[in-house]
């Protein structure tokens, strides 16, 4: 029998994933405490054909001592944490949920958005400091008076242009790998990443964590940006370089900032960033709901399942036949 194996999770349960899976004949186990390190995963998840994997690192030595893995299945979008190129190179398959979370957190970029424009976190903090007043947050711009920038214009991205557009907000986008067409269909103008960084007052990342990305927010990007501007982060932490952001809040080079991913997580108890009365701090949650979580489980599952049945059509890293490891098994 064809064995699923969760190397790490938060789920309550995973009986919806049991019902999947099983319901074709195959097994489904998790790791208890969850994968944490290469070596929990190398010595834990030997006997696996499928790995369902949260956060548990998937690298090249840990796919090359688990000879046996044949898929790897994200919970989620990105797939920062499985080597893709090592995947391809041994024949290993690996899959995604990849429209994950589109409206949750496209809200929550709105909704970190509208309130760093209306300053109401600077209200909010000088009000429970015993301050009164608007006068120290002056000038504050109509929304309709904005430029809000998307850094990468993918699903969520451009979700979330279809959400701020009635609010009046002059939308611009940058991605090197979109197509034209979302861009057009959304109203959006197309601009490269240093005219986005350089025009806009209000700037949303929504881009993938890669090397190339990695710390995209800099010393020398912020320098870029208007005088004031609020960034947003709902994507990946390291795409901010931390130490950079907090000077530049310190100097009120940046007007705000709403971060729900940080560079480590949980964010370290004496980082600067939880001093800042603009600054809107989340526990990597923009991508929660019922209904969301339920759906991704689900999704993963049924993943796995397909691949198992020889029946997986939209694969990040699609393996010929002829290349993979020991053809998928099945039931």
């Amino acid at each position: 029998m064809s064995q699923v194996l969760i190397t790490d999770h938060v789920f309550p349960t995973i009986e919806s994933q049991r019902r999947v899976l099983e319901s074709k004949g195959f097994k489904l186990d998790e790791i208890k405490p969850n994968c944490q390190t290469e070596d929990d995963v190398i010595q834990k998840c030997g006997n696996a054909d499928v790995l369902l994997v949260q956060w548990a690192p998937i690298t090249r030595r840990v796919l090359q001592a688990l000879p046996n893995v044949k898929c790897v299945v994200r919970y989620g979008i990105g797939v920062d944490n499985i080597d893709l190129v090592a995947a391809k190179d041994l024949g290993v398959t690996v899959a995604n949920v990849p429209d994950y979370c589109v409206e949750e957190v496209s809200d929550h970029a709105l909704t970190m958005i509208c309130s760093l424009c209306k300053r109401i976190p600077q209200d909010h903090y000088q009000i429970e400091h015993g301050g009164w007043g608007i006068g120290p947050f002056r000038p504050i711009p109509a929304f309709r008076d904005l430029t809000l920038g998307l850094v990468g214009f993918g699903a969520i991205a451009r979700r979330l242009a279809e959400k701020a557009g009635p609010f009046g907000f002059h939308l611009i986008a940058s991605d090197p790998f979109a197509p034209d067409q979302p861009f057009y269909d959304r109203g959006v103008k197309r601009v490269s990443q240093e005219e986005l960084l350089r025009s806009a007052e209000v700037i949303s990342l929504h881009c993938p964590l890669l090397p190339e990305t990695a710390h995209l927010i800099n010393q020398q990007t912020i320098a870029m940006m208007r005088q004031g501007a609020i960034l947003v982060n709902t994507a990946r932490g390291p795409l901010i370089n931390e130490k950079d952001l907090s000077a530049a809040l310190s100097e009120g080079r940046i007007g705000g900032a709403g971060l729900d991913v940080f560079e480590v997580e949980p964010l370290p108890a004496d980082s600067p960033l939880r001093g800042f009365g603009n600054v809107i701090l989340t526990s990597h949650a923009a991508a929660v709901s019922e209904q969301a979580i339920q759906l991704l489980e689900i999704k993963a599952a049924s993943a796995a399942r397909d691949f198992l049945l020889g029946q997986l059509t939209n694969a990040l890293v699609a393996v010929p036949n002829s290349q993979a490891r020991n053809k998928a098994p099945h039931a």
